[in-house]
Order: C-alpha cells, then sequence, then structure tokens
C-alpha cells in the first residue's frame, strides 16, 4: 500500500478516534451485534483503525482486544483517554496468527487491502476458540469497483459467490451473510458510475446542516436494516463463520 495511500486512510482514522458516533461504524456495529450469538464474550477486533467497534462493543459487555497494522493508530488509540482498559497491539494479519482464544473475532473493511485474502481468512480464523465466530465485512460487488477502491488501496471487491468461495476453505460453517447498507449502494453507484467521481467523506463529518439531516436520514435507515438483520442488496456484505469444534 503507498504511502500517499496509507497516510490518508491514517488521517481519517485519526479524526473517527476523536468521535464516540459514526454513521457508517456505528450502524454497522450495531447490525453486526444482532447478528453474532454472544451477549457477552471476548471479542477481537482486526484492524481496529479508529477504535470505535471496540468501544462500542465494551459499551455492550464484551471483553474486547485490538490488533491494528499501522504504529501510527496504534498510538492514537493507546493515548485516547476513551479507550481506557482496552489492549491494542501492533500486528500484521497477513502474517501473524492466534492461539484459539477468542469467541468473535471482527475483520471489518480489513481483507480487500490484502492481496493474498484466503491466507488472511486463515490467519483470522486461528485466533478463535472452536465454537467461536469469525465476522468479516467487505465492500460488495466487484462491478462497483472504481475511483474510491484505488484510492483506499482495496485490492477488490467481493461478489456473493467469490466470498463464499474463499470462505469455504475455512473450518467452519457459515451461520449467515447477508447484504448491509441499501441507500449506499444507490448513492455510490450514482457518483461511481455515473459522475465518474469518488463518494466524498466530508458528509460524514461536516457540521452543516445539510450534512446532519443527511445524516439523520441515513441513521434512521441504518436502523431499521439493523432492527430487520437483513437486505437483499447492498454496498457491504457481512459473513458470519462458525469454527468447528
Amino acid at each position: 500500500m503507498g504511502h500517499y495511500i496509507q497516510s490518508d486512510l491514517d488521517s481519517q482514522q485519526k479524526k473517527l478516534s476523536r468521535q464516540d458516533y459514526d454513521l457508517r461504524v456505528t450502524n454497522l456495529a450495531r447490525f453486526i451485534l444482532r447478528k453474532i450469538p454472544y451477549s457477552k464474550a471476548s471479542l477481537m477486533d482486526i484492524g481496529a483503525g479508529n477504535g470505535l467497534v471496540l468501544r462500542f462493543f465494551k459499551r455492550k459487555g464484551f471483553a474486547v482486544s485490538g490488533m491494528e497494522l499501522s504504529s501510527g493508530l496504534c498510538e492514537e488509540m493507546t493515548k485516547n483517554p476513551r479507550m481506557k482498559g482496552i489492549n491494542i497491539f501492533q500486528g500484521n494479519i497477513s502474517q501473524k496468527t492466534g492461539n484459539e482464544e477468542y469467541d468473535v473475532v471482527m475483520a471489518s473493511d480489513v481483507i480487500e487491502h490484502i492481496k493474498d485474502d484466503r491466507q488472511a481468512l486463515k490467519n483470522l480464523f486461528s485466533f478463535l476458540k472452536p465454537g467461536g465466530v469469525l465476522v468479516v465485512t467487505v465492500p460488495a460487488h466487484s462491478h462497483l469497483f472504481g475511483k474510491r477502491d484505488k484510492l483506499w488501496g482495496h485490492y477488490r471487491r467481493y461478489d456473493r459467490n467469490y466470498l463464499l468461495k474463499q470462505l469455504s476453505t475455512l473450518n467452519g460453517n457459515i451461520v449467515s451473510m447477508t447484504y448491509w447498507n441499501f441507500v449506499g449502494y444507490f448513492t455510490y453507484f450514482f457518483y461511481e458510475k455515473t459522475l465518474g467521481k469518488a463518494v466524498k467523506e466530508n458528509i460524514r463529518y461536516s457540521s452543516s446542516l445539510s450534512s446532519r439531516l443527511f445524516r439523520g436520514v441515513f441513521d434512521f435507515i441504518l436502523r431499521l436494516e439493523a432492527f430487520v438483520g437483513y437486505v437483499p442488496w447492498g454496498l457491504t456484505l457481512v459473513a458470519i463463520i462458525r469454527k468447528n469444534k
């Protein structure tokens, strides 16, 4: 991953680390919470980035830990008073393996950044206890691959069948696979394929009235998705895989 791309990603993540809520991250975490078969458990977030997912699940009673590739983001999370009591360490999931110690392992928007995603999935699975669940989220639909994917260093977007093929190599059973962010798909398609422009991120942070109204409407829709637990089409694929005992 190029220096420019990595520094740009780190800048975005540092901005999010100073918040307690993000339209996308918080709602995706809420959606996942309703899908996993635990109310309280040990949880490892691989690619912890801004720490928002860790803080969300800690508030829900999970014993959380995080691993992050970027040393700068690890330092940012360690210094953040909101992250007090959360164990953070640096590691590369392409190379690092675990000791079957967690009930839940999460990799949200991680494996699309890795050339050998199949090996990364095997490494993720090594952190899971037998009977535990792996949660993987990825950008959906290869036909959407465009400017934003290249900007963020994605090797690919995932069609459902391709993700199923990669997950089938694991020693486990797929509990569920569903799309998430129905409206986001059409927004993304409009920008990337109609206008030929990358989707702008500043609407997630801007304090303008129009941005706040946009976030309010999207937040309501994404909360409905979490309540239903399924959408037939969306911008993200969410897969839950249980490790065999």
